[in-house]
């Protein structure tokens, strides 16, 4: 059986080597099986399939969206008993050379999988057109998702949508590779067709299954609201966009249909809570989540807290109270890997309830510090184990992304600010004050920031959100936390990722396609 070759990802180049796998597009046993592809059932498990491959890539989508965000810190932990992770990304030292990430960030080998499941199921005549056109949808939405984070990382990308190995063997290595589109609107228009052929399968069904834990009609919504909010606000081929207008309003009808649908759970901490309290997996505000359970998979956030023989004696919290010995209850969680800035703590008011919802402050003399607690799953027979759902989308997001647009388009975004925001208050937030464009997009840009900690989404938003003169924020130093690049030929060509050398070197399509300003680096 021929094979196609891909990259398998680097997480982090400090302590993840970049290795060439075979990635074998139709395995016997799976894909050219002619006893699979045979009952709903088997698609249904396909389908399954899916939504496990996209949980191996949780880390990998974090990384992508919260390491260069500008609230991490690195060099040595509060504890000095570790070494944090990913000093390189954290700091902006992103280099052809040393991109810390590679192989297309790793995504190509499960959009393979996604194409060859959409080409199954578009000519099984095993299924009804319901059935049909329900997996259609996820998938769909599942392939516009990947290209999505594919397209703000790097740009002009490949665009593979057939099983190649599946359906047309490359008789040599060349035609094993595809070449970048020719434009950034290729690609992007690409991710909006998907977008538009995933509705169109749902034909309005907005089921949700497995507890939120597989995509759906709403989730498309809400990455069609994200897609459209980008091409209303940010350049494209380095050209304004010409649809500001037209965009905002798809998004606006997007989200708005999605927000009757979800309620905002009462108490923020809660809704995390899905490995303590299993009650509140797929609770009222998760739209679109990532399932993680007790024996069968744990997400990476142990490597946010602290070890348990690490020394914490004489600490005291933001209340000035002796933080007891191991208060967090660390199990067997090894060394702390990633912390977040005291700076991004500070930017709590006293009574959001968020603050002490997201992390556990340290302090002691000259020590300021915060662990991050927000995933931090159960004890089970003394082990923690790392098991709460991680959401992609939630109904926090859906109201944030409506006053965004509503700003965009010169309107009042009060209503919907003061609803996360008096649930961080416990209805009791102070009054948020419509103003400029400029004033009202920091605003709900720091309300974002201390409502989705870790959540990936905040390098994204540097990107997208704008100061008065249109200018990303990513570039905005006079703010805190932040203006993380400057806007000058040293530093602005970072708004995108390098393509590494490896890839660079072993693709042929890919001769002298390296993205400006990398070139040698």
């Amino acid at each position: 059986m021929k094979k196609i070759f891909v990259y398998c990802c680097v997480i982090i180049a400090a302590f993840t080597s970049c290795k060439e796998i075979d990635l074998e597009i139709t395995p016997e046993d799976y894909f050219a099986s002619g006893s699979f592809w045979k009952s709903n059932d088997q698609v249904a498990g396909a389908m399954l399939g899916l939504h496990s491959q996209l949980r191996s890539q949780q880390q990998n989508l974090w990384s992508l969206g919260e390491l260069r965000a500008g609230t991490l810190r690195d060099g040595t932990s509060f504890t000095g008993t570790a070494s944090l992770n990913s000093a390189g990304i954290i700091t902006q030292d992103i280099r052809e050379s040393a991109p810390g990430i590679s192989g297309w960030a790793g995504l190509y080998g499960t959009i393979f999988q996604v194409n060859n499941f959409i080409y199954q199921v578009e000519k099984a005549d095993y299924l009804t057109d319901a059935q049909k056109g329900y997996y259609l949808g996820q998938a769909y939405g599942l392939r516009a998702f990947y290209y999505f984070y594919l397209f703000r990382t790097y740009g002009r990308v490949p665009l593979v949508t057939e099983p190649q190995a599946a359906v047309n063997t490359p008789t040599s290595a060349d035609q094993a590779y595809k070449a970048r589109t020719d434009t950034e609107k290729e690609t992007f228009d690409f991710i909006k067709s998907e977008i538009d052929k995933s509705e169109k399968s749902f034909s309005g069904n907005y089921e949700t299954k497995n507890q939120k834990a597989q995509w759906s009609l709403a989730a498309t919504k809400m990455l069609k609201t994200e897609v459209y909010l980008w091409s209303a606000k940010v350049n494209i081929d380095g050209q304004s966009p010409k649809n500001t207008n037209s965009d905002l309003q798809l998004a606006k009808a997007a989200v708005e249909e999605v927000i009757p649908k979800y309620n905002l759970v009462n108490n923020f901490a809660e809704q995390f809570k899905s490995a303590s309290m299993p009650t509140m997996k797929g609770n009222a505000e998760m739209i679109f989540v990532i399932r993680y359970l007790n024996g069968e998979s744990t997400s990476f956030f142990n490597n946010f807290i602290y070890a348990a023989s690490d020394d914490i004696t004489g600490y005291m919290d933001d209340n000035g109270q002796v933080i007891p010995k191991d208060p967090l209850q660390t199990g067997s969680t090894g060394l702390i890997r990633y912390e977040y800035k005291m700076d991004l703590y500070r930017l709590y008011e006293k009574k959001d309830n968020r603050a002490n919802a997201t992390f556990l402050n340290f302090n002691k003399g000259n020590t300021s510090a915060v662990v991050f607690r927000k995933f931090l799953g159960t004890l089970i027979d003394g082990v923690r184990n790392y098991s709460d759902d991680y959401p992609i989308y939630r109904a926090a997001e859906a109201y944030l992304l409506l006053a965004e647009i509503k700003n965009k388009l010169g309107a009042d975004p009060t209503a919907e600010i003061m609803a996360v925001r008096n649930r961080a208050y416990g209805g009791q937030a102070p009054l948020f004050n419509n103003g400029s464009f400029e004033a009202n997009e920091i605003a709900i840009f720091y309300e974002r920031t201390k409502e989705f900690v870790s959540e990936g989404k905040r390098w994204f938003d540097l990107r997208r959100m704008q100061d008065g003169n249109g200018l990303p924020l990513l570039f905005r130093k006079n703010l805190n936390l932040v203006g993380v690049l400057d806007n000058n030929d040293a530093q602005k060509h970072k708004i995108l990722w390098p393509i590494d050398l490896q890839t660079l070197t072993e693709d042929p399509q890919l001769n002298d396609q390296q993205n400006p300003g990398y070139k040698g680096t």
